[in-house]
């Protein structure tokens, strides 16, 4: 093996670790690293075909930017995969990240295959306002492919986590949410965001929480137990 390709190697194994001294805080909070999840959802045996791996390689806190994105297969069919990467920044959406979910959404259209979201993300990262959210190919593209793919292919949200702010609108905008109950949570503003602007107290679990969602708002269609039940009532 040439010293180039040892390089590939090593850093791709380091990239695909994400951050791995906030794996064990997952686990701890009874939830999977994002690879995980994604082996447990596509098929054993079968290649998954990763999608700009190396994004931002070079800064050493973002590993692919804090999201996988890429086509497998489940249940023996072909479908688009995004998935957020909670060890990085909290799964918080960066500039290459909203880049590298549009271009999933577009093979999903060009292939007419299910689009399926696994969150688990903090929103937009605040350092990087100005490189996400201006012009028509950043994070409000996300929103216009979901509306476009909508009645064309099956879109599939699964809920592990918070989906806050902007990032509310991508489960919103899908034909199914399974949401883990007591992990996930979809708002746009937070309950300290509602005490300060109407003086009213309450909980995130009563303002966006799992339950709430799936029981009165409809925003959620089914309650899961847990990261792998969820995932199998999505396959």
């Amino acid at each position: 093996m040439s010293q180039g390709e040892e390089r590939y190697h090593a850093e791709r194994a380091r990239i695909e670790q994400g951050h791995a001294k906030y794996r064990d805080k997952l686990r701890a909070e009874g939830k999977m690293f994002v690879r995980d999840r994604l082996k447990l959802l596509l098929d054993p045996g079968t290649e998954f075909q990763e999608d700009w791996l190396f994004a931002r390689n070079q800064e050493a806190e973002t590993p692919a930017d804090g999201v996988v994105t890429g086509i497998g297969k489940v249940g023996g069919k072909t479908v688009c995969v995004m998935a957020n990467d909670y060890t990085v920044k909290a799964g918080s959406w960066g500039e290459k990240t909203v880049l590298k979910i549009v271009r999933i959404q577009e093979k999903a259209a060009r292939l007419r295959v299910p689009m399926l979201y696994l969150v688990d993300a903090a929103g937009g990262r605040i350092s990087e306002q100005i490189k996400i959210f201006p012009g028509r190919f950043h994070a409000g593209r996300i929103f216009y492919n979901e509306v476009q793919l909508s009645g064309v292919v099956p879109q599939i949200c699964i809920l592990f986590g918070p989906s806050p702010a902007g990032s509310a609108y991508l489960p919103a905008l899908t034909d199914v949410v399974i949401m883990v109950d007591g992990k996930a949570s979809l708002y746009v503003g937070s309950p300290r965001m509602v005490e300060m602007a109407i003086g009213e107290k309450t909980t995130l679990e009563a303002l966006g929480g799992a339950r709430m969602h799936c029981e009165v708002s409809g925003c959620g269609d089914v309650l899961a137990a847990s990261d792998e039940d969820a995932i199998e009532l999505a396959k």
